[in-house]
């Protein structure tokens, strides 16, 4: 016990001078470190700007779809089989095109009918023509003949049987004109209903021919040849590609801002966010009563690449707000969180996360919702490098 406890003595004062020379060096080591830490790397070509406000568009959001101006549903206006259909989905069509045809067969055997109709009323009304002459022949002698008689029996020339028998032809004649005139008139009217029965024969037949009503593109194609069509059954959706608006649903609180006559700004995501100017066209009288929405129609400027069904904002303008805008290269990226280099009290950058809003009208800026202030500066350039933790060259 006394030999361990000896040792245990001498152990410790042998490890007494070897901490004692030790310290110096690791004390050497973290001033060294706090040095490099204190030193951070200098980064030359910064270019830093201080985060400024500027007025810009206050504007209320509303998204929507693209439609056609204008769109028929083309259907037949008379039931019968589809012979053929002559255009398919996607083709360009001009006005009074010819898209399908029905079996024509009935309806040309019907207007067949009242054309042979039409010419039997013809022949009735020249036998009735003829007719009344005849009878307003006989009826021009018999009443010169009854005033000869009249004068004769003034003279007591002939007798009152003679007179009798004159006047009685006289009234036989009359009544023969006056029948004639009514089989004549009726013959007229039995043309005249042949006539409009042929024209609607005619127009019945024409309806086997379906064409299109202006030019544009055939959006649907809804029957193919053997089908049976109906009135009132739409067989073609026709859409006018010259106009296109986008129809947007906006928040019932902000309808006062969508005014018909007034621009409002627009943008379809399938034309890579390019603003255009609308303008609008219509504004619905009332809210839907289930989104408490309303529907606003903007007219949009031609461009070949829009079609309808496109998705798509658009934006009323209701004054001017203050708000903070970079430039889209400011906005440096870690995965998919944006986040720009700003300056810290020591003068280090650092990276900072930001909340991005709308793209400006040129698309070269963008709004900081959060994350950077008025006043603070930020690099503007960082051109894709690693730049937090290090020191703007020339900065103090």
């Amino acid at each position: 016990m006394k030999f361990a406890a000896a040792l245990r003595r001498r152990s410790r004062l042998t490890l007494l001078p070897l901490c004692a020379a030790l310290t110096p060096m690791l004390a050497g080591c973290s001033r060294e470190e706090k040095a490099i830490q204190a030193a951070p790397e200098s980064v030359s070509g910064i270019e830093l700007r201080t985060a400024a406000l500027q007025t810009v568009a206050d504007e209320v959001e509303a998204p929507g779809t693209v439609v056609s101006a204008r769109t028929a549903e083309v259907a037949a206006r008379t039931m019968g089989t589809l012979e053929a259909v002559l255009v398919r989905e996607g083709q360009a069509v001009k006005a009074g095109e010819l898209l399908a045809r029905l079996d024509d067969r009935e309806l040309a055997a019907r207007s067949a009918a009242a054309k042979s109709a039409e010419s039997g009323a013809r022949a009735a009304r020249a036998e009735a023509a003829q007719g009344f002459a005849a009878a307003k022949a006989q009826a021009d002698v018999t009443e010169k003949t009854y005033e000869r008689f009249v004068y004769l029996r003034d003279q007591k020339s002939v007798s009152p049987q003679e007179f009798d028998e004159v006047e009685s032809r006289r009234r036989a004649a009359e009544a023969g004109l006056a029948a004639a005139s009514e089989r004549q008139k009726q013959a007229e009217a039995g043309v005249e209903r042949a006539q409009a029965e042929a024209r609607a024969a005619e127009t019945a037949s024409s309806y086997a021919r379906i064409a299109a009503p202006f030019a544009g593109i055939v959006v649907r194609r809804l029957a193919d040849p053997g089908s049976m069509a109906a009135p009132g059954v739409p067989l073609f959706i026709i859409e006018d590609t010259s106009r296109y608006q986008l129809r947007v649903q906006l928040e019932s609180q902000a309808a006062g801002v969508a005014r018909a006559g007034t621009i409002a700004r627009a943008r379809l995501d399938a034309l890579g966010g390019t603003d255009l100017e609308g303008h609008i066209v219509e504004v619905e009288g009332g809210a839907d009563p289930a989104s408490h929405t309303i529907a606003v129609r903007v007219e949009l400027p031609p461009r070949p690449a829009i079609r309808s069904g496109l998705f798509g904002r658009a934006w009323f303008r209701r004054g001017e707000r203050r708000a903070l805008f970079l430039p889209q290269a400011t906005v440096v990226r870690s995965g998919q969180i944006p986040g720009v280099y700003t300056v810290d009290s020591a003068g280090v950058l650092r990276w900072r996360v930001v909340t991005l809003g709308e793209s400006s009208a040129a698309g070269d800026a963008v709004e900081i919702l959060s994350g950077l202030g008025a006043g603070e500066k930020y690099v503007a350039n960082p051109a894709g490098r690693e730049l937090d933790g290090k020191r703007p060259g020339g900065a103090p």
